[in-house]
């Protein structure tokens, strides 16, 4: 997320890091970290991201990491895995290059907001970040986040199943970017498993299906929301062919008539200030 000359990060997954660098994104310049809840698929990239961040940077000052109770866990493990690999960087390296006081994160920690309740974690320079709670049982806490800035907003779900809270703070946003399971393909892979002998497998596949939206349910919220574009991560199954892409959204042109885009690494959105333009571009 990019608000003027700010680089935020929303959720930190396997790889995060490594596709920043392909977009070139310069990640010593990243301000800020949110995290919307604390599964590992949103969390296992945090290491490496907050190495580049530091070392590419020469950052004095820990990057501020948002999230609900409990990120002060999540960073002091971080931090306590990383504390030899810092030691040997500044020894190499120097604190010219790589100041000790830079490494690593701040927790920044904040109450799970109730139904209907804001949080407002950022104010300032024209930029507004709220986080607000979602749906994703037994997972607690779980968040989402909208940004709004300079006239534009985005709104980020996190993991959630359909959430009438993740609705209203939805009302009227630019772009609404909503994770999405799509049941009909992971069926598939759940009759395979179990043709397979995989019980365990299986299990897994049938229980996932109880704590994410499907994509026609995100669809309803963006119709009912009104917004300006529906943009889906978090996708679930992956869709490792382009023909896959028009099975996934099976279904949702019936429901929401706005514009709809399955997300890639690498899609890349732009929302100019003053307008009610929605630009779309694939940079990978």
């Amino acid at each position: 997320m990019i608000a003027g000359k700010r680089l935020f990060i929303v959720d930190v997954g396997s790889g995060a890091s490594r596709v920043l660098s392909r977009l070139r994104i310069p990640q010593g310049e990243i301000e800020g970290i949110f995290l919307t809840h604390f599964h590992s698929d949103h969390i296992d990239g945090l290491g490496e991201l907050l190495l580049q961040r530091w070392a590419n940077g020469s950052r004095s000052d820990p990057v501020p990491v948002y999230g609900p109770d409990g990120i002060e866990q999540i960073i002091s493990g971080f931090d306590i895995a990383y504390a030899q690999d810092r030691q040997y960087r500044v020894a190499h390296h120097g604190e010219k290059i790589v100041p000790a006081s830079g490494a690593g994160a701040a927790a920044q920690s904040f109450a799970t907001p109730t139904n209907a309740e804001a949080k407002i974690l950022i104010d300032d320079h024209g930029l507004k970040v709220t986080a607000f709670r979602v749906s994703h049982e037994p997972v607690e806490p779980a968040v989402g986040y909208r940004f709004d800035y300079k006239g534009r907003s985005v709104l980020i779900s996190g993991d959630t199943t359909k959430s009438a809270n993740l609705q209203n703070f939805a009302e009227g946003v630019d772009l609404l970017v909503h994770e999405a399971l799509a049941p009909h393909l992971v069926a598939i892979i759940t009759k395979g498993a179990k043709a397979a002998g995989r019980e365990n497998l299986a299990r897994i596949t049938e229980d996932i299906l109880d704590y994410h939206a499907t994509p026609i349910e995100a669809a309803e919220i963006a119709r009912d929301a009104k917004v300006g574009h529906l943009l889906y991560n978090h996708i679930v199954p992956p869709l490792l062919i382009a023909p896959m892409e028009e099975i996934f959204v099976q279904g949702v042109d019936e429901v929401y008539n706005g514009p709809v885009t399955v997300g890639r690494d690498g899609t890349w959105v732009q929302l100019k200030a003053g307008t009610d333009l929605i630009e779309m571009s694939d940079l990978l």
